[in-house]
């Protein structure tokens, strides 16, 4: 296991104006208050990824559940808040018959072009109803038709479409998508995981650098943070951790500005590996560690 430090390789971001310039190089002053110390999640339970296989196994970084649009682009989603209650709780029935499902599917996968078997509708309809509670009390939302068509759906190296299960009925608009994919091609099918989102095009061609995020600035009223990313490397796995120094706390006058909670953008950090990333797994830490 390697552990090494890097310092921030900045940019300034033109469509993002309270971004700022970053500071000289090897630090990154941006204003923003620090949080932590925090837990960092084990990367243990990637031990066993098998980063040999081919094709690399799928990992849904955001839940198995896709949308289709409808005819013409519509927007997707629920008709009504109870529809959507119901659905979230695992409140589904099917009001038709399946089509029988093929026994293999073909998916483009970031590694290539694969025949893979295929998950029959039923199960995952079964799937998908056992994503919620099952709440009793709520009307179930009905499905009455069910097409094999494909979805987009999210993964550690960002969206990917694969061939799916479409779920439509009077209660939403489009339809819901299960991948139609076997569970064998995937990471532990259907299980939470603390995988980070990389898309491919934040990755060099040689594998060797990748560009994450820092926390960008914040209010004046904010302290000064200096930011940087330890990054840890295992056979199986990629650690990113952010590590917040303060460099300065704002003084009486700027203690006292307004400041509007809004959604700050992080700034760009590119982090250089002692190994190609390969098929490894990118786990970011989820609190901003304090430097004290």
């Amino acid at each position: 296991m390697a552990r090494r430090v890097f310092p921030v390789f900045c940019m300034a971001l033109a469509v993002v104006a309270l971004v700022g310039a970053c500071a000289r190089p090897g630090t990154h002053d941006v204003v923003g208050a620090p949080r932590g110390p925090g837990v960092i999640d084990s990367a243990g339970e990637w031990d066993t990824f098998p980063v040999d296989r081919v094709p690399r196994p799928i990992i849904v970084s955001g839940g198995m559940v896709g949308w289709a649009a409808a005819a013409g682009g519509a927007a997707t989603g629920f008709r009504t808040g109870d529809a959507k209650l119901a659905f979230l709780a695992g409140r589904i029935e099917l009001a038709t018959t399946a089509p029988e499902a093929p026994a293999t599917v073909d998916a483009y996968l970031f590694d290539g072009r694969f025949t893979l078997p295929a998950l029959p509708p039923a199960d995952a309809f079964a799937s998908l109803r056992g994503q919620g509670s099952a709440d009793a009390s709520l009307a179930p939302v009905r499905f009455t038709t069910v097409t094999l068509g494909s979805a987009a759906f999210d993964t550690d190296r960002g969206p990917l479409r694969l061939p799916a299960w479409l779920f439509g009925g009077p209660d939403v608009n489009g339809t819901v998508a299960w991948p139609a994919v076997g569970k064998e091609a995937f990471w532990r099918y259907g299980e939470p995981n603390n995988a980070a989102t990389l898309p491919p095009t934040h990755v060099s061609p040689d594998g060797r650098r990748i560009r994450t995020a820092v926390p960008g600035r914040g209010c004046r009223s904010d302290p000064v943070m200096r930011y940087r990313v330890e990054v840890t490397e295992t056979a199986t796995t990629v650690l990113l951790t952010t590590v917040g120094e303060t460099v300065s706390t704002p003084g009486p006058e700027e203690r006292d500005q307004p400041c509007v909670a809004i959604a700050r953008a992080g700034e760009p950090y590119d982090v250089y590996l002692a190994a190609p990333l390969g098929n490894r797994v990118v786990i970011e830490s989820p609190e901003v560690l304090s430097d004290r």
